[in-house]
């Protein structure tokens, strides 16, 4: 399979970590540009210090006699100070524009690569996922895989993307000023320097902290996503059993460790960052006591103006550390979250299918053996499913395979498609071993029908084509026609257009599945129960079909109706991994073995008269069409020009919280409120760190101002005196440092626990919420599965943008622009209102920003392109196995990226104005000093004010604005957070319309068990057009039992949903002792029934808590699972595993076979005693032996209950009480077998199709 990128250099651009991706990419012009923004900013050092020098010149009044002296040679200069101040402004605005351009360069560059490279990385991730071999996914779990594409991405995209360029620029600063400190007062920087080491041995200490708590948070996570998935994914069952509150137990169980490593983080982060200031506040009071010294004693080149640079030098770079801290937190989380990505990219795959290495057979005869094959599955390697297994199957020949469950038939199948590699022995194709071959050729020449029908979402006619891509539409019309489900699908108003996931019934599922199939014309066909869901009309037609499809074919069968293999050329009984028998349908009989015993028993059950009917026109007509289509099967391909034309839903039941408020900018503060509410139990943490954010926002203006006090202390003659302010200075630097580091240490635990409690209570509450949606919410096309549990993990992650340490930033802001405000104020209103000017520029590009970031944030709305790549990559993942047998890899692979490749065009339109916004915030110091140096200037010649105040408001009008650059760097959180509280909060006020929360309703004291339909109409919520049942009428009584028999699609299935409440009928009533079921109490009435689906779905726990999960109201005890699991027949063989009953299902129940699931969902039904039975297909996956068993006990289980029964086998329903027979959604006929069948009627002709296949 070849990528549909070009990813020759990918290789290389995938090392150690994300910012050598970037600088491979865009080395010269992102890194040059950043890295020059640093020299500039040093630049204006140099001129600060002239303009210092002659700020202080024109102010020598205020100078002590030792610093006049000092200056003595400056009196001479011919240029007045203040000339050379207003020529040293324009130097600032030419440097100004200078670094405008450099930043946005810079900013542009960095974020075009990021957006490229995190491209680059997700193609190859989502690529080598889909390439691993099937054993890697037992292992891994949907939710995981989902959450490395999803979460883990995002972090390792906020650890390349802007904050590079805010880290290096910051860390650019630092250096370049630093230098220029070392060369006009080297002492003094190496005083400071001398701290460097401790700062970065910290700072490497608590790095590894938090990655490792940070790698500890992600695997938690991805169990959680793991368990909403499942859940989600199996929401019939969920509802069906009650089991919503145990899955919240579950989820919540999973978020509860992820909340204890995410606050031990954040009190790390704190003292991370709390040390980091303190240690940085110490050097500068040290450098400041010493530089005080090297003034006295080395006046001549330690002048005031020097002597201050060096300092403010030491003292920037200090803030720019303090700044650049908390990227460290960030790349933390991007490279814990990296690695876990660049583990699966860097992954080799044992059975790799984009290989290009491995044999292509010029022909294919379909020769295929097994020697000496041993095999077990990589998550039960104790057990061995296969043990030296030998077989041989001829080319062209029919060979059906026979067994109990779990007697290793589908394991068979999974070996030859490579699904697996053996532990021992070989297989051969051809005479070559499988493992020599292309795998993706070898696939290719593979056709296969599972016996649970996957379908993905898309279009009927996209769904068969994915079996042959070149198909023209001949070719997929006549492989519906061929598997019987032309018919059904031109009922449907758009035809083949129709959307798959919009409510097939089984039976129609399973023949679109078997179209897909036919249509590639495999020279192997592997059939698993390819039947089991089809009615037995229907089965007749596909039967023949598929005899016709068989020849010239390699065909391995494996079926539980023997009717269907009897005329296989070889029928093999397998029986715990091995061959006990082997031949031709005769040739067992005669042998009476184990085929011999099992074709009695289905006989036995057989004993109603047989018919020869001849085919139907419409058979004759179908194969027909098969044939003139197979003569054409080579012919170029005919594209489609028409556009599949989705028609939108409305949700009826939306939220009343108001959708303008996406819009309106004045509902922001609301929504935050609304969100706040929820944190409410941490109102005490949040009110602690509120108090310390203030606090520390309030400490680095008190910084600045202690700062230019040692400037204007220089004006001081007495030495005495100056020493002592010196001395209370440092000192009170000092201790800002030391509360400004309790500050940091208070603010992030305090923040961090009740931001972790609130995203682990939205997790919850959104979960909750989902649970109690109707079905119908799920069948609406923006609300797949995939979908919603890409949002439950995206958004509750993003809603802490509004909330937690965020809110400090934002508090940390508000306060240190007050107290800005106050100390300028209070030295000149005059010049403090001039340099305010500059904030609301600062404030417009920091909103220019966040607009253009929330439209970029967008893009995770349900219809963004980045939501349905999500979805299809969601999809592909848990149904890998159909993916691989289709061997479409390449498919899925291109379709993701062409969904991502319009969300990377969409992103580059903004990105160019959000790196304008950050480049003005950037450079407006520089046209602030410029400012400062004229027009303070003026007011100094003018008497209007000191030169200390000139530079102490200077001074804080900067710290103001680093704090709202600080603040506004939370724009694009803020953006992602406000788009993802709206959707949480519509989701959790969203009433459902069946909540199986609700406890209102009646709950009868005595139950006679009676059942009505009367004059019921229903139409799925997803399909309006289409009517489903029609004045339906039905009555089921107590002890008796109520059979429903009928083509696919006919409505049987609908009729249980309505019972059970998934839907409400559109008109007429459903009466359950003569009480409407809707006036009912909802847990109350669901909790009376035991079904059992006709897809077995287990959940990825043991044995024992599958089968407990019948009964979710009380704890169940040992011995009433093993009583009910022998009454399904199934606890011998869960015995005989290692583990018992703890032995973990897998995902789906993907670790025991198809029967093995059906029992032991038929044993969770039974653990409740239940009212009411209901069975859709209940034994349809199990062998005639297991049936037989099942079969007696399921009648025997029907006493003193209501009964209501789906089956396609009418065998296994010929003595119910009832046999009610619907056809589009009407009852057609109803009545006993015996009575029936006397009608001659629709029963008696399903009976005879039935008896002739036979």
């Amino acid at each position: 399979m070849k990528p549909s990128h070009d990813d020759n250099n990918l290789e290389e651009d995938i090392k150690e970590n994300a910012l050598s991706h970037l600088l491979v990419e865009n080395d010269t012009i992102s890194a040059a540009s950043t890295l020059s923004t640093g020299v500039f900013y040093a630049a204006m050092f140099y001129f600060n210090r002239q303009f210092l020098d002659n700020l202080i010149l024109m102010s020598n009044n205020s100078m002590t006699s030792k610093s006049q002296g000092v200056y003595s040679s400056n009196k001479h200069s011919t240029t007045s100070p203040y000339n050379i101040i207003q020529s040293i402004s324009k130097n600032y605005i030419i440097i100004g524009c200078i670094s405008l351009f450099l930043y946005w360069v810079a900013w542009t560059s960095w974020m075009i690569a990021a957006e490229r490279q995190i491209r680059r990385i997700r193609y190859k991730l989502f690529r080598n996922i889909l390439c691993q071999e099937i054993g890697w996914f037992d292992i891994h779990s949907i939710g995981e895989l989902n959450n490395c594409l999803n979460d883990d991405l995002d972090k390792v995209k906020n650890g390349i993307n802007e904050k590079v360029p805010d880290f290096v620029q910051l860390v650019s600063r630092a250096i370049c000023v630093l230098t220029y400190a070392l060369i006009i007062g080297w002492k003094l920087s190496l005083v400071f320097l001398s701290v460097s080491p401790l700062m970065i041995l910290m700072y490497k200490i608590t790095n590894v902290i938090i990655v490792k708590y940070s790698v500890k948070e992600i695997e938690a996570y991805n169990l959680a996503s793991s368990i909403a998935e499942e859940a989600l994914g199996n929401i019939r069952t969920v509802t069906s059993f009650h089991g919503q509150q145990k899955e919240e137990e579950r989820y919540s169980q999973s978020l509860f460790s992820a909340k204890k490593v995410g606050i031990r983080k954040s009190l790390c982060m704190g003292i991370s960052q709390g040390l980091g200031q303190l240690i940085g506040v110490s050097a500068v009071t040290f450098t400041f006591w010493y530089g005080f010294k090297l003034a006295r004693t080395e006046s001549q080149h330690y002048t005031p103006g020097a002597l201050f640079m060096v300092l403010n030098a030491c003292l920037n770079a200090t803030i720019f550390a303090t700044q650049f801290i908390p990227c460290f937190h960030t790349f933390a989380e991007a490279s814990a979250s990296g690695s876990s990505v660049f583990d699966v990219i860097e992954r080799k795959s044992k059975i790799n299918v984009s290989d290009d290495e491995g044999k292509k057979l010029e022909t294919i005869q379909g020769d295929i053996q097994f020697k000496d094959v041993t095999f077990s599955y990589p998550t039960r390697q104790e057990s061995y499913i296969l043990q030296n297994f030998s077989m041989k199957i001829p080319s062209g020949k029919t060979i059906a395979l026979v067994g109990a469950s779990g007697c290793g038939k589908s394991t068979i199948i999974q070996l030859i498609q490579r699904f697996y590699d053996p532990n021992n022995g070989q297989i051969l194709i051809d005479g070559h071993d499988i493992k020599t071959l292309n795998v993706q050729w070898l696939r290719s020449h593979i056709g296969i029908v599972s016996q649970e029908p996957i379908l993905f979402d898309g279009s009927i006619e996209e769904n068969i084509r994915l079996g042959k891509l070149d198909a023209t539409d001949d070719e997929v019309i006549a492989a519906a026609k061929l598997a019987n489900a032309h018919n059904f699908i031109m009922d449907f108003p758009e035809n083949y257009k129709t959307i798959s996931g919009d409510k097939l019934s089984g039976g129609e599922k399973q023949r679109v599945v078997i179209a897909r199939a036919l249509i590639s014309n495999p020279k192997i066909l592997l059939l698993d129960e390819a039947t089991s869901a089809l009615d037995y009309t229907s089965e007749r037609i596909v039967q023949d079909a598929l005899d016709n499809a068989k020849q010239g074919r390699t065909t391995i069968v494996v079926a539980h109706r023997l009717s269907t293999i009897r005329n296989a050329d070889i029928i093999i009984g397998l029986n715990d991994g091995q061959i006990v028998e082997y031949g031709t349908h005769d040739e067992l009989m005669e042998n009476k073995g184990l085929y011999y015993g099992l074709v009695n028993k289905q006989a036995a059950d057989k004993h109603y008269e047989s018919s020869s009917e001849t085919d139907t026109k419409e058979e004759a007509k179908i194969k027909q069409s098969y044939t003139r289509t197979l003569s054409s099967i080579d012919n170029k391909t005919r594209e489609l020009n028409e556009c599949i034309e989705e028609k939108e839903i409305d949700d009826t039941a939306t939220s009343s919280f108001d959708d303008s408020m996406e819009k309106k900018e004045k509902f922001h503060l609301l929504l935050m409120f609304q969100i706040l509410k929820f944190n409410i139990p941490e109102w005490h943490w949040i009110l602690i760190g509120r108090i310390a954010s203030l606090l520390f926002g309030v400490i680095q203006p008190a910084l600045a101002y202690l700062f230019t006090g040692i400037y204007g202390s220089f004006a001081e003659s007495n030495e005495d005196k100056q020493k002592r302010l010196m001395n209370m200075l440092n000192f009170s630097i000092f201790f800002a440092g030391v509360v400004g580091a309790l500050c940091q240490i208070i603010l992030n635990f305090s923040f961090g626990k009740s931001g972790e409690e609130l995203t682990v209570r939205m997790r919850r509450l959104t979960f909750a919420s989902l649970l109690r949606q109707e079905m119908s919410y799920y069948d609406m096309k923006e609300n797949s599965i995939n979908a919603l549990s890409t949002r439950l993990a995206s958004d509750t992650s993003a809603i802490k943008g509004l909330t937690g340490i965020r809110i400090g930033i934002l508090m940390q802001g508000f306060s240190a622009l007050v107290a800005c405000s106050v100390i300028g104020f209070i030295a000149s209103w005059k010049f403090t209102l001039v340099l305010s000017c500059f904030i609301p520029i600062l404030f417009f590009s920091s909103k220019l920003q966040g607009q253009r970031q929330g439209n970029i944030s967008k893009t995770q709305d349900k219809d963004s392109y980045s939501e349905q790549g999500g979805k299809c990559a969601s999809e592909a993942i848990k149904h890998i196995r159909t993916v691989v047998a289709l061997h479409q890899e390449n498919h899925f692979i291109n379709n993701y990226e062409q969904f991502f490749d319009q969300e990377f065009k969409k992103n580059m339109c903004h990105l160019h104005i959000i790196a304008l916004g950050a480049a003005v915030a950037n450079s407006l110091s520089l046209f602030i000093i410029a400012v400062t140096s004229s027009y303070g200037s003026v007011l100094v010649q003018k008497g209007e004010i000191t030169f200390q105040n000139v530079y102490r408001i200077y001074a804080v009008i900067l710290t103001a604005v680093a704090k709202i650059g600080q603040t506004s760097g939370q724009n694009l959180a803020y953006s992602k957070a406000t788009h993802a509280a709206m959707r949480i909060l519509k989701l959790i006020k969203r009433t459902s319309q069946i909540d199986p929360y609700d406890d209102s309703g009646i709950i009868l004291n005595e139950i006679t068990g009676r059942i009505e339909f009367q004059h019921v109409y229903f139409r799925y919520p997803s399909r309006r057009n289409v009517q489903i049942l029609k004045d339906f009428s039905l009555t089921c009584v107590n002890n008796n039992s109520t059979a429903l028999v009928g083509p696919s699609g006919s409505g049987k299935s609908t009729v249980i949903d309505l019972l059970q409440r998934f839907y409400d009928p559109l008109e007429g009533e459903i009466l359950f002792d003569g009480c409407d079921i809707r006036t009912l109490n909802i847990q109350w009435f669901r909790s009376l029934m035991g079904v059992v689906q006709q897809e077995p779905v287990l959940f990825n726990i043991s044995i024992r808590d599958n089968i407990a999960y019948g009964d979710n109201s009380r704890e169940v005890s040992q011995d009433e699972i093993e009583k009910v699991a022998q009454i399904a027949n199934i606890h011998d063989l869960i015995i005989s595993l290692p583990k018992g009953y703890d032995t973990l299902c897998g995902n789906r129940g993907n670790q025991l076979s198809a029967g093995q699931k059906q029992r032991i969902a038929i044993a969770r039904a039974l653990i409740r005693s239940p009212n009411i039975l209901l069975f859709d297909e209940a034994t349809s996956a199990l062998d005639n032996k297991s049936e037989s068993k099942i079969q007696e006990v399921l009648e025997n289980i029907r006493m003193n209950r209501t009964s209501l029964t789906i089956a396609h086998r009418l065998s296994t329903i010929q003595n119910s009480d009832k046999i009610i027979v619907i056809d589009k959604g009407q009852m057609k006929e109803e009545g006993t077998h015996n009575e029936l069948l006397k009608s001659n009627g629709i029963y008696s002709k399903m009976v005879h199709s039935q008896n002739k296949s036979t």
